[in-house]
């Protein structure tokens, strides 16, 4: 967790997470044949909010800049950075083609109405490592007190849907299942973390 100036405390134990390592321990740990598995989200970087399917990786906070349409420098800078280190592994850029996620519905809809900066009509800032989509996410809580940069890993479907049998019923039923799950996600969170003893 990078914390820039004024921002709450960070873990005592001084370990942060780095959102191109966590991407990189991600692709190491699914290895490379296709793997139906989960990783186990504390292995790929610290601090991280496990949500069983899912999982947020917390990269930087800082106090919010005053004004709704500000936003931090220091962050977007930031974004700016790691967004070029993962187009540049893991494509996204001119040669590879941009994956972007709709703003209006599903997944980048859910990241707007949490707070999510937003830069045009589009989300950038998806990247696919096997079953699963990162997505870059910098939001300003709902209080516009603080601003957070975070990696979301969550299954691929629900940022980019692959039909696997266009037109069936199968197929349908699948479709639903994937937005019903992904409907249900909860992709707020806040620094600091609750310890593993609060409620």
């Amino acid at each position: 967790m990078t914390e820039l100036p004024g921002a709450a405390a960070g873990p005592e134990d001084g370990r942060i997470s780095d959102g191109l390592a966590v991407l990189q321990a991600l692709e190491r740990s699914l290895g490379r044949r296709h793997s139906d598995r989960t990783p186990p989200w504390q292995e790929l970087g610290f601090p991280v909010i496990d949500r069983g399917r899912y999982a947020i990786f917390p990269l930087a906070v800082a106090p919010a800049q005053v004004g709704a349409e500000q936003v931090s420098k220091d962050l977007s800078a930031m974004r700016y950075s790691l967004q070029r280190s993962c187009v540049h592994f893991y494509g996204g850029d001119d040669v590879h083609g941009e994956l972007d996620i709709g703003t209006e519905d599903g997944y980048g809809r859910k990241l707007v109405e949490a707070g999510a900066v937003v830069a045009g009509p589009v989300w950038i800032g998806l990247w696919v490592i096997q079953r699963f989509g990162v997505v870059l996410a910098h939001s300003i809580d709902r209080g516009r007190a603080m601003e957070t940069l975070a990696l979301h890993i969550v299954p691929v479907d629900w940022v980019l849907y692959r039909p696997v049998n266009s037109g069936t019923k199968r197929e349908a039923s699948r479709y639903r299942r994937v937005v019903r799950d992904r409907d249900a996600v909860d992709v707020a969170w806040s620094w600091p973390l609750p310890g593993p003893d609060a409620s």
